[in-house]
């Protein structure tokens, strides 16, 4: 509350009227005084950061631990840890996730994956149901400097959030009605495993990804404990699960693909090349041979190297109303060199090494992103013009498709011919009781 004070000055004229004044004054400094004390700033309180998730593949040195209401309290920083150790102390029940084959579970068409969830109670609990969620979804986020009505920019992050599905399963406690509420029950301390089992479609959908920065397709797990009365409860970290598709390389057959290399400014072309290859598609592991053949056209100058990359190419793509936003990253999954024999103005050479297993995953295209590979070639070319000599550099690239399964294997995988593409099928993966080897049933259809 906020006092209001009023001075009066009196002009001393005998000793009674000096106390009155000295009186006066120290009340107002008193009262001054106070207000200055009740008006120090109270410094704020640190509330614990949400739980960042968790993949299954990865663990992350500087995780922190969950409290009970799924909030985070940092490790790294020693005043943090001081000024939260209340809050340690208080976390007493946590939810946990784990599945059959620990690190190493990828989720894949027409498996079955199986795991359990771990509820620590340290306390008495009371809640109404624990489930288990199981999601996909596919983030695109953009940062696009616009320009606002009074002329100044500025810039404007724009999110994009895909689900693809999205499944839960009660792992124990009793299921509302539609026409009304369920009971809760009572849970004792102690350590508590409930064991769950899920049914991937048949289907195809895209393989996980974090590229390019803003972009990524993730599959992830989640668990709830619903407490007493429509609480929230406990809720257990993020967990993701990495998901390749089954996505079969083409027939093999022999194919050349030819192009003409340009200048930078694109304005003459400087160079014709023809790349033979016994096949178009790959998979990891697989053997690449291509048979290149490249012709200068300018006959005073010489190719003295010839190297090459090979990359995979993320790309992501957003529409928005002023246009399309772009992000593209390039990883180099493997390097060499191609053997020449003596600078010439024509070379025709061969190119071999082995697809590489590490970071190589299948050719794929969503809404937002795409994944591709090509090998791109640099050469260095030199020119001898009189008495002078220059030197500059070239590029083109020959396109390469990755898949995870050779042609042959088409009619060896069970159910491959019949799988279904995520766009069209509808069908959804599904809980069933771990007892059984199988769900009883065929998916639904949403």
């Amino acid at each position: 509350m906020n006092a209001t004070f009023s001075f009066f000055y009196f002009m001393p004229t005998g000793p009674l009227d000096t106390n009155i004044t000295q009186t006066i004054t120290n009340i107002a400094r008193a009262a001054t005084t106070g207000r200055r004390r009740h008006s120090t700033s109270i410094p704020p309180t640190t509330l614990p950061i949400p739980d960042p998730p968790q993949h299954t593949n990865v663990r992350h040195p500087n995780r922190a631990s969950v409290d009970v209401y799924g909030n985070l309290v940092p490790e790294d920083s020693n005043a943090t840890s001081r000024r939260n150790s209340q809050v340690l102390e208080e976390v007493k029940n946590t939810l946990q996730i784990e599945f059959e084959g620990g690190t190493q579970v990828i989720v894949r068409p027409n498996r079955v994956v199986r795991g359990k969830v771990t509820l620590n109670a340290m306390e008495r609990i009371y809640a109404t149901k624990l489930v288990i969620r199981f999601r996909a979804e596919e983030v695109a986020t953009v940062k696009v400097n616009e320009a606002s009505m009074d002329g100044k920019s500025s810039d404007r992050v724009h999110k994009v959030i895909t689900t693809y599905f999205r499944t839960e399963y009660r792992l124990w406690g009793s299921e509302a009605p539609a026409y009304g509420h369920a009971a809760w029950d009572e849970i004792e301390p102690g350590t508590y495993e409930f064991p769950f089992a899920l049914k991937f479609p048949n289907v195809n959908y895209p393989p996980s990804t974090e590229e390019p920065k803003g972009f990524h397709i993730r599959y992830i797990w989640t668990a709830q404990l619903t407490g007493a009365g429509l609480e929230s409860g406990i809720k257990s970290s993020e967990y993701y699960t990495p998901y390749r598709p089954l996505l079969v390389c083409a027939k093999d057959h022999e194919c050349v693909y030819r192009t003409t290399v340009y200048t930078k400014e694109r304005t003459k072309p400087v160079a014709r090349v023809e790349a033979r290859l016994p096949k178009q598609c790959y998979v990891p592991d697989d053997p690449f041979v291509m048979h290149l053949r490249i012709v200068l056209l300018q006959t005073d100058s010489r190719i003295t190297d010839v190297t090459y990359k090979f990359r995979k190419k993320h790309e992501g793509k957003m529409v928005l109303v002023n246009g399309t936003a772009i992000l593209d990253h390039i990883r180099i999954v493997g390097s060499g060199r191609c053997l020449i024999k003596e600078p010439d103005s024509q070379i025709a050479t061969d190119v071999a090494f082995t697809i590489p297993t590490r970071l190589v995953s299948p050719s794929f295209t969503t809404t937002h992103t795409r994944v591709h590979y090509d090998l791109q070639f640099l050469l260095n070319v030199s020119e001898h013009r009189g008495l002078f000599k220059s030197t500059h550099e070239i590029e083109f690239a020959v396109p390469i498709v990755i898949g995870n399964l050779k042609h042959e294997q088409l009619l060896r995988v069970n159910g491959l011919t019949s799988i279904g593409y995520y766009c069209n099928n509808k069908e959804l993966p599904i809980f069933f009781d771990p007892n059984l080897e199988d769900p009883p049933e065929q998916f639904g259809v949403t």
